[in-house]
């Protein structure tokens, strides 16, 4: 039953009509942007504006899990003043996983989400 109404969802949504709610059997599902209050991950989900159910197809629910993965292997840092600049304490395993040592020499740039530094 469940994988029918999917089915069905994954449908209408690649001709580009309405979803219809699995719970309601309204056509009043519409796509919306949140964010998890915990963690402070935007996603994207399907809202019915009838009774509130929630879904996500499962190009949302890859997209959700990817940040969650990134998350996980998160580390947190200290950055700390250094004269005029700011230095970063990298974390000793992160260091040693990418043989990183005093006077290691290395390139920083900025990325979509922030900034990247790659060990040369």
């Amino acid at each position: 039953m469940k994988q029918k109404k999917a089915e069905k969802l994954l449908s209408a949504q690649k001709s580009g009509g309405f979803l219809t709610c699995p719970v309601c059997n309204k056509e009043e599902m519409e796509r919306r942007k949140d964010i998890m209050e915990q963690d402070g991950i935007e996603f994207e989900a399907y809202r019915c504006s009838n009774c509130g159910e929630e879904i996500m197809t499962m190009k949302q629910l890859k997209v959700l899990a990817g940040k969650y993965r990134k998350l996980r292997n998160a580390k947190d840092i200290t950055f700390a003043k250094w004269g005029n600049s700011i230095a970063v304490r990298i974390p000793s395993d992160i260091a040693d996983e990418f043989s990183i040592s005093a006077g290691t020499h290395g390139t920083l740039t900025k990325d979509k989400d922030g900034i990247k530094i790659i060990p040369t």
